[in-house]
């Protein structure tokens, strides 16, 4: 029989131990992170597809809800000319779930200093992350290319399905 004990707490004892509750579902963790790591902007491409797709790389698995994506610069990002960088969703072929729905070309300003944060908000995290299949990240660069650069992605989600 469970009992109050004189410090106030509640004491499960005997089969009070280990029953259901049916006051709410408990969860390992809610959120997972996939840190993303780009060592050198100088190797993303125009374009992404199925040949820019590693079996071996992590995935975003189908039924999660992206909350939320920070792009965090760790060498500084240059440029010829007016490099801009996208980042989206690609299934295990290489097509696009969504090209830029992490975030659509951020601006090379955003990104040439040590340390420097962009918050994204693309459309998988403004109208709805939901991802039916599971989800490699694809970055491509747009305008001109990098000639330097490196970062980290980091991508919180929610498993719901």
């Amino acid at each position: 029989m469970s009992y109050t004990n004189a410090d106030g707490l509640y004491v499960l004892t005997h089969a009070g131990q280990g029953e259901t509750q049916d006051k709410g579902t408990a969860v390992e963790c809610t959120r997972q992170t996939l840190v993303v790591d780009v060592p050198d902007l100088t190797a993303l491409g125009a374009t992404f597809g199925a040949s820019d797709i590693d079996p071996m790389d992590p995935v975003i698995p189908a039924g999660s809800v992206i909350l939320s994506a920070t792009w965090v610069t760790t060498t500084e990002a240059t440029s010829g000319g007016s490099a801009t960088l996208t980042i989206g969703t690609y299934n295990a072929a290489g097509s696009a779930i969504d090209a830029d729905g992490i975030d659509a070309t951020v601006a090379l300003s955003a990104m040439n200093a040590v340390g420097e944060t962009v918050r994204c908000d693309g459309a998988h995290l403004t109208t709805g992350g939901y991802l039916s299949a599971n989800a490699y990240i694809g970055l491509i660069y747009g305008t001109a290319a990098f000639t330097a650069g490196a970062g980290k992605l980091i991508v919180e989600y929610i498993k719901v399905a």
